[in-house]
């Protein structure tokens, strides 16, 4: 058995992309004239969220100021648990894993939303943001703070499920087993030989 599994968030755990491509579009277009495209921010999506947005709204003022640009309207476009996704969490919990979350959002924004969203706050054993390592995926020592509280607690099995290819990337390079769920951009054909699932209720059968 596993004793270990870290979601990603976005896409993952929440539906995030469809109604936050419509957030960064607006705010692109109210503060800094930017019309974006979905090339543009397919190609940025998943960066770190102070790197991503810098490139979404082209530099166009400091990364405080823009950060404060999109947070004044965040509310108006929610996150939404994925169906199941609390259950899921839940359901591991129970069975006596240890659970935690690996994002590339900044961690006070990722608590918000899962507290919001139903997540077992007090039972997670983590909430890991991009503010908290300067590796990032697909780099695989974005993990090194998670495995270290993972390691003081006795644990070395470890999955990360997570939509993404550079999830996948990042996992299998720092000796983790990933498990992919096609709620984000990518098809299962397109990730290598780790397991792929089609919504996160399939998990609980993998671990």
């Amino acid at each position: 058995m596993t004793s270990s599994v870290i979601f990603d968030m976005d896409d993952t755990l929440l539906a995030t992309r469809e109604v936050k491509w419509a957030h960064h579009r607006q705010v692109a277009r109210d503060h800094y004239g930017i019309e974006l495209t979905d090339e543009v921010l397919g190609r940025h999506w998943g960066e770190p969220f102070d790197q991503m947005i810098g490139h979404l709204y082209q530099h166009s003022a400091s990364v405080d100021q823009m950060r404060a640009a999109n947070q004044a309207s965040a509310h108006l476009f929610p996150k939404q648990a994925i169906p199941g996704a609390v259950d899921v969490v839940t359901h591991l919990l129970d069975r006596g894993l240890t659970v935690g979350v690996l994002t590339s959002m900044n961690t006070a924004n990722a608590l918000v939303d899962l507290s919001r969203c139903g997540f077992p706050m007090n039972l997670l054993a983590f909430v890991q943001g991009a503010d908290e390592t300067p590796h990032h995926k697909p780099d695989p020592r974005v993990f090194t703070p998670a495995l270290e509280t993972l390691h003081a607690m006795g644990i070395t099995e470890v999955t990360y499920v997570g939509d993404a290819l550079i999830d996948e990337r990042a996992a299998v390079g720092a000796g983790l087993r990933f498990v992919a769920v096609t709620t984000g951009l990518f098809a299962a054909e397109a990730f290598g030989e780790s397991p792929v699932i089609g919504s996160l209720v399939d998990l609980p059968a993998l671990v």
